[in-house]
């Protein structure tokens, strides 16, 4: 028996798992977070908590899981871990599933909706992309910079847009800037072109969003990366117009100054990464439709060895 459909498990107790899941607990919904076994004692001990602009938010460790729930318990997944972790997610994702609550994907790159289907089916996976502006400070500590908790949620078949419209219309009377759209890939790849070229360029320079605009070999590349995927999107069939292309350039020049993808924060800490859903995903998609793509190839061969760039300028392909 489901609780109601104000109710979610949270995959991941991350900076988008937390605002989010924080939002939905003060708007009065179940909530309930599931994180690794590792994490789980710390969580349980110490709760979560969230600084922001407005104060402080609590979480209890007792909303903290790192197991299997009841199935039944929850209408909604919203899986917000990243993608080294998302299979053994899945996996034991699987073994209490309910066959009947929806499965939101909001993870960086073009994958984690397909790898969700191919367990639970095209009826109960939406895609997500999520725009929250904060980072995890610590185990049980996220600081948030802004008051952006967006969620724009996408069917993978048709069939299933009045789903996504009535979970959007669900999640944004629960405190989250939530809307549908039409059609999964559209939205995948308006994202994508935006945080890829970001990633990759502050990977490789361990700059933030702010010093790549004041350095000039830094913003050649942004731009020179920023052009290569948009060739590569369009090359493989995506509808990627130019009202895209403008808005997406802008956001490099609004966004916040100290923003930094967690691929370039992640790959700095020798952490697990994402290099291989970013990066090396443009230069599978060339590979595969034959487009030149060599700065993207450049930058995966240094990374992938762990170089990184400071001052030399890198606008044109070895």
């Amino acid at each position: 028996m489901i609780y109601s459909e104000r109710s979610a498990l949270i995959v991941g107790a991350g900076a988008v798992g937390a605002v989010l899941g924080a939002h939905l607990l003060s708007a009065g919904w179940h909530v309930t977070f599931r994180v690794r076994p590792e994490s789980f004692l710390g969580y349980r001990r110490l709760g979560l908590l969230i600084h922001s602009a407005t104060g402080q938010q609590r979480i209890d460790g007792e909303r903290f899981v790192c197991d299997a729930v009841a199935p039944g318990s929850h209408a909604l997944v919203l899986l917000c871990t990243k993608m080294p972790d998302l299979e053994k997610v899945l996996d034991g994702l699987a073994h209490d599933d309910d066959g009947k609550r929806i499965y939101i994907t909001v993870q960086n790159g073009l994958a984690a909706p397909d790898m969700v289907v191919s367990l639970f089916g095209y009826d109960r996976v939406l895609a997500g992309a999520a725009v929250v502006n904060a980072i995890r400070t610590g185990l049980g500590e996220i600081e948030v910079m802004s008051d952006a908790r967006r969620l724009t949620l996408a069917p993978l078949r048709a069939r299933t847009t009045l789903v996504a419209r009535d979970i959007a219309a669900r999640l944004h009377d629960g405190g989250i800037d939530a809307r549908a759209v039409d059609g999964a890939t559209g939205l995948l790849w308006s994202k994508f072109v935006g945080i890829e070229p970001l990633a990759t360029t502050c990977a490789l320079t361990r700059m933030n969003l702010g010093e790549v605009r004041r350095t000039p070999h830094a913003l050649v590349m942004l731009r020179g990366l920023f052009e290569e995927v948009f060739a590569v999107g369009r090359g493989v069939g995506v509808s990627l117009n130019d009202e895209l292309y403008v808005r997406r350039w802008r956001s490099f020049f609004d966004g916040p100054e100290q923003m930094r993808p967690s691929l370039a924060r992640d790959m700095e800490a020798r952490r697990a990464h994402e290099l291989q859903w970013l990066t090396g995903t443009v230069v599978n998609l060339a590979d595969r439709a034959e487009i030149p793509a060599p700065l993207h190839r450049r930058a995966l061969r240094m990374l992938t060895r762990g170089d990184a760039l400071h001052a030399a300028p890198v606008g044109h392909a070895a």
